[in-house]
């Protein structure tokens, strides 16, 4: 049962991202009840919940599709629970997303998950970029229509035209054809901007570095034998360790020899010798 449990767990990153959005969808379930709320903000948070439908249909097919034993994560692993998860009546089951990843984290340890997140820093930052993009759109536009609410010469009044305000906004775009004109408002427009140019800029820097990276770099890695020790051996696997390196010691000798000859013989005049 062990392998095919694994096989249904994910990118650690990927596992936490997905958490994320789970913990996400589960908030605007509750979000969306509170009575009083301006009903073109509520409408905002319907609108994020689809997109996230959206990437829980993609994480459903994903996870069927690279699992070892469909069966074992339709059934053991809660996959019947993600697969009606989907279905807009049955959202709160996607608690069992946010207790699959509790689970995973709590097995790999907090010590373990920090040195992933260290050794992978620039996965890890793509997937937060994500999420903060999809955190910042939701928050600034529902955030921007209650501001703007009060207001009767206010230019965003729709669910549509304070999203794409938000996106425009934190794209560093501005068409300026909408706009708030309440102090909330444009308080709320400061913040957004200042993590929008913040999120965007480390996300362009992420794709410079992804294309401007040389390809030798990854082939030199994988042909160079690792002879570092592992943290933790065992008496066979330390033999195993010492052997590998005496052989390729060994090997290494051989080459210098070879090449000290080839170099002498090169070296020597032909017409040289010993005296007969």
């Amino acid at each position: 049962m062990a392998p095919d449990q694994e096989s249904t767990q994910l990118n650690l990153g990927y596992e936490i991202f997905i958490a994320l959005i789970s913990i996400l969808s589960v908030f605007n379930m509750v979000l969306a009840v509170i009575p009083g709320i301006d009903p073109a903000a509520v409408h905002v948070v319907f609108t994020i919940n689809l997109f996230l439908t959206l990437l829980f249909i993609f994480d459903f097919g994903l996870r069927l599709c690279t699992a070892a034993s469909r069966s074992f994560y339709f059934i053991r692993d809660y996959g019947w629970a993600d697969l009606l998860a989907i279905i807009p009546f049955f959202r709160i089951l996607r608690v069992f997303r946010i207790f699959k990843t509790y689970r995973l984290v709590h097995k790999q340890g907090a010590k373990n998950l920090i040195g992933y997140l260290t050794m992978h820093r620039a996965e890890a930052a793509l997937f937060i970029l994500v999420f903060a993009v999809i955190i910042i759109i939701e928050l600034g536009s529902f955030m921007v229509l209650v501001a703007e609410s009060v207001s009767p010469d206010a230019n965003i009044v729709t669910s549509g035209d304070a999203m794409w305000w938000t996106y425009v906004t934190i794209t560093t775009v501005g068409y300026g054809d909408r706009y708030p004109v309440t102090e909330a408002g444009r308080l709320i427009g400061i913040l957004v901007m200042t993590t929008g140019v913040g999120i965007f800029a480390t996300f362009a820097g992420y794709i410079g570095n992804k294309l401007l990276a040389p390809p030798e770099r990854e082939q030199r890695h994988e042909t160079v034998p690792d002879l570092s020790p592992p943290a933790a051996v065992t008496l066979a696997e330390l033999r195993q360790y010492l052997e590998q390196r005496e052989k390729i010691d060994a090997e290494i000798s051989t080459r210098l020899a070879r090449l000290e000859r080839q170099v002498q013989g090169e070296t020597t005049p032909s017409g040289s010798g010993p005296a007969a």
